[in-house]
């Protein structure tokens, strides 16, 4: 599932694409990964889009917003609809979310559940023409809903969500107040429960826990407060560099400027189990915690 770096790496991408761009309409390809009425939003003009945890939202300057969520193998791609081809051959295409091959290939493809085409009347018809916005699901468990404008950031499954981590109202004090609500839980169990801090998955919590220099087993009740501080500032340096690095998937993820998403060529455990630590050598292993793959180092994670 794309982690808040990965959905922020969305955010920034298409901000730059789809901001001042008009919904001409609305095609569902598979009903129940739409909810809402496509009417409400045809006709209307894009003019912001925000990210709480691992959610997009699509402000319109209507009365309504866009909440979009990719869950496990959800894909948005945007097709500036430009030809001929950009001179890196992408034809001004946008990537974002879980890797299949054929995201670069025709759209739509048999994982589309949703196009928004757009219109803008600002731009010579020749780089709008066939603009579109393409929602993806192999499994669909993803989902586009739309709400009140008003009512978007207190939707339930927004207002249930713990503090945002990017943001300066979550401290060491806030991050230790939550995760002490579950004494008996392994810290990277823990971080992974949406509602002590949004935005953390798998890939995230082993990256802060190394991070912090925590043992993912570690008991929350038994870490001084030293410990809650060093994984505050371990939580932020995952997601930061997770976001400098464009996001973790190895493939056909492109940033803002049309980079890759490398982040797990530079992350320190995830996915390396029996390669050498960067900081020490010893050998990364892997475990598993309450089913989720756990990947920590054994020397710098005592």
């Amino acid at each position: 599932m794309p982690e808040l770096p990965e959905v922020e790496t969305i955010r920034l991408g298409l901000q730059n694409k789809i901001i001042g761009l008009t919904i001409k309409q609305v095609e569902l390809l598979t009903p129940k990964s739409f909810q809402g009425n496509p009417k409400d939003i045809t006709g209307k003009k894009i003019v912001g889009l925000w990210r709480r945890a691992k959610i997009l939202g699509v402000v319109l300057e209507s009365d309504f917003t866009m909440l979009i969520h990719l869950k496990m193998s959800g894909q948005l791609v945007y097709d500036s609809g430009k030809r001929p081809a950009l001179p890196d051959g992408s034809r001004g295409r946008f990537i974002g979310g879980h890797p299949t091959p054929d995201m670069e290939l025709q759209m739509p493809n048999r994982s589309t559940r949703v196009i928004f085409t757009f219109d803008d009347p600002l731009r010579p018809r020749s780089e709008t023409s066939g603009s579109k916005l393409y929602f993806n699901d192999q499994r669909r468990f993803g989902w586009v809903k739309i709400v009140d404008s008003g009512q978007g950031i207190v939707d339930s499954l927004l207002n249930n969500l713990g503090p945002e981590p990017l943001e300066k109202e979550f401290t060491w004090q806030i991050l230790r107040q939550n995760l002490l609500r579950h004494k008996t839980l392994p810290i990277k169990v823990a971080l992974l429960d949406q509602s002590i801090v949004s935005g953390i998955g798998n890939i995230y919590a082993s990256e802060a826990c190394f991070n912090a220099k925590i043992n993912p087993k570690t008991s929350i009740s038994n870490l001084s407060d030293k410990q809650f501080k060093d994984l505050h500032k371990g939580i932020l340096k995952a997601l930061q560099d997770g976001i400098k690095h464009g996001g973790s998937t190895r493939t056909n993820f492109v940033d803002s400027e049309g980079r890759r998403g490398y982040f797990l060529d530079y992350a320190f455990v995830y996915w390396r189990d029996k390669e050498p630590c960067r900081v020490c050598n010893t050998t990364i292993e892997k475990i598993q915690l309450r089913g989720r793959g756990t990947y920590y180092c054994p020397s710098c994670q005592k």
